[in-house]
């Protein structure tokens, strides 16, 4: 079992004591609470203006720093209840509280949270307070019977909620203001309800359910509800051991959401008596030499983690790693995609002589643009396409031959797929063959800083040659999403294979990795 029980001084184990006492209750709350409050919240971006030099409460940096991501202008709420937050201009009446964005839902759901308020409570809280107020009356909740996309536009889908219930605490604990106190009962039985938790019994466990447990104590603490610590913890103990499989790995499909359950829950974990020894290790497995944290799914990289140079081999959600003589590589498979998954079967990152050769490229945004399209395409990742089947999304099944050597394989829609994986401290070798489609391309995604050349590529700056003994190499420039909405040139390498749909395509492909001339 991944979860590790902690044992007491008494040598009695933790997770055994009594939770449904109160005063057990009681003092996993004040516990949980403080770290959570230590841990999870960051301090404000150096662009965070106007309050970068303002006393901020621990539990309204988070939405600050969402704020100050995102842009906001606020100048002209008190006077003409109008703001910009994202780009976008509202104005703050009956209609304006509706405010939508379909191609964008994150701004949607930002928008909603009302975390540009706190910006304006550090300055005029009795302006924010009021406004807080108006658009709770202007859009109250309309209930767990209505569906999402009834709910999205007038913000009472769960993530809206949720995250205007630590808008709430946050303003509470800057003004005391009563007025905040009914509202916030009203967020806080929302996320109660079991009908819209998303997480046990009625949805599988899933980040949202974390942020909502998270979001529920501290409003309890901000507000004095003990109920409501109660609830989440009785989730958090419910929902822990379904986070990760055995491996280490949680179920969502992406390299940065194990960095950020890790997160999520270290601090819960232990006091509710266990600690998140495998899901570190797993996490620390996926890290290049170089300390990156190479952006698998959605999300972008990550900097400066230490990683551990062991194996990690999780065959139920997917994903094979290893360094070996200083080379990395990443391999993913398994379920079809779902939570923050991409179409990345049989991709596979690499990174030898110090230098990352092969990466995913990650997220730009969620606004649903051409960058996003590409993102979440077989054409993002380093697979086996066939051409004409964008949907093709199948399960796939991995068989580990040993630490450095793969086979996966998937079926559906008249297609089938196989690919071998052969890694070696300066050598990739990949052998790939389908059925169901006239052509296919064997996508070779370059991190940033290589340039293609005649028979592979170059990176100048590292001193490296890669030699990809392909018959028909073509080089297409991409994008890499080095950082929230940060955009790098890039190149796909393409090797393309044509055969009749009733015949077998293969194709045979080594990489090569040698210091330049």
């Amino acid at each position: 079992m991944s979860l590790k029980p902690l044992v007491g001084t008494k040598g009695h184990v933790a997770s055994e004591l009594p939770l449904g006492q109160n005063h057990m209750m009681r003092w996993l709350s004040t516990c949980v609470v403080a770290a959570l409050a230590a841990t999870l919240l960051t301090v404000p971006t150096a662009s965070a203006k106007p309050s970068d030099g303002i006393a901020m409460p621990g539990l309204c940096r988070s939405a600050f720093n969402v704020a100050s991501q995102r842009g906001y202008d606020v100048s002209r709420v008190a006077s003409q209840r109008t703001m910009i937050f994202d780009g976008q201009r509202v104005r703050l009446n009956p209609e304006g509280w509706a405010a939508d964005n379909p191609s964008d839902p994150s701004w949607t759901l930002w928008f909603h949270s009302l975390v540009w308020l706190v910006p304006l409570a550090l300055e005029d809280p009795e302006t924010a307070v009021k406004v807080f107020a108006e658009r709770d009356a202007a859009l109250p909740d309309p209930g767990a019977s209505k569906g999402s996309r009834e709910r999205r536009p007038i913000g009472w889908t769960q993530g809206q909620f949720r995250t205007r219930l630590e808008t709430a605490s946050c303003l509470y604990n800057l003004t005391r203001d009563p007025r905040l106190l009914p509202i916030a009962h009203r967020l806080a039985v929302a996320n109660m309800d079991p009908r819209r938790y998303p997480g046990p019994p009625r949805s599988p466990v899933h980040n949202h359910g974390t942020m909502s447990n998270i979001a529920l104590m501290q409003a309890g603490k901000a507000f004095g509800r003990q109920l409501w610590i109660d609830v989440a913890l009785k989730r958090f103990a419910r929902d822990l051991p379904l986070v990760f499989e055995p491996c280490g790995m949680m179920r969502e499909q992406s390299s940065t959401y194990q960095l950020h359950n890790i997160g999520l829950w270290s601090k819960t974990a232990q006091v509710l008596g266990t600690e998140l020894t495998d899901q570190r290790r797993a996490l620390a497995a996926l890290v290049r030499p170089d300390g990156v944290l190479e952006a698998i799914g959605d999300g972008q990289p990550a900097t400066g983690l230490t990683p551990n140079g062991e194996a990690l081999w999780c065959r139920e959600t997917g994903w094979a790693a290893a360094t070996v003589k200083g080379a990395h590589f990443i391999l993913r498979f398994g379920p079809a995609i779902d939570y923050h998954g991409h179409p990345d079967h049989g991709a596979i990152t690499w990174f030898a002589l110090g230098t990352a050769i092969l990466s995913d490229r990650g997220l730009f945004s969620k606004e649903r643009t051409e960058r996003f399209t590409f993102a979440n395409s077989m054409a993002g990742h380093s697979v086996f396409e066939p051409v004409g089947s964008p949907g093709y999304d199948p399960r796939s099944a991995a068989t580990r031959h040993s630490t450095t050597s793969y086979t996966v394989t998937d079926s559906g829609d008249g297609l089938t797929r196989s690919r071998d994986v052969q890694v070696r401290p300066t050598q990739l070798v990949v052998r790939d063959r389908g059925t169901g489609a006239k052509e296919w391309i064997q996508h070779w995604q370059l991190a940033p800083g290589w340039s293609p050349t005649s028979s592979g590529a170059e990176h100048r700056t590292a001193g490296l040659t890669l030699t990809v003994n392909c018959p028909r190499l073509k080089a297409v420039k991409v994008e890499a999403f080095t950082a929230w909405r940060t955009a790098v040139p890039a190149w796909d390498l393409q090797c393309r294979v044509t055969a009749d749909k009733r015949e077998q395509a293969r194709q045979a492909t080594t990489l090569t990795v040698t210091p330049s001339p």
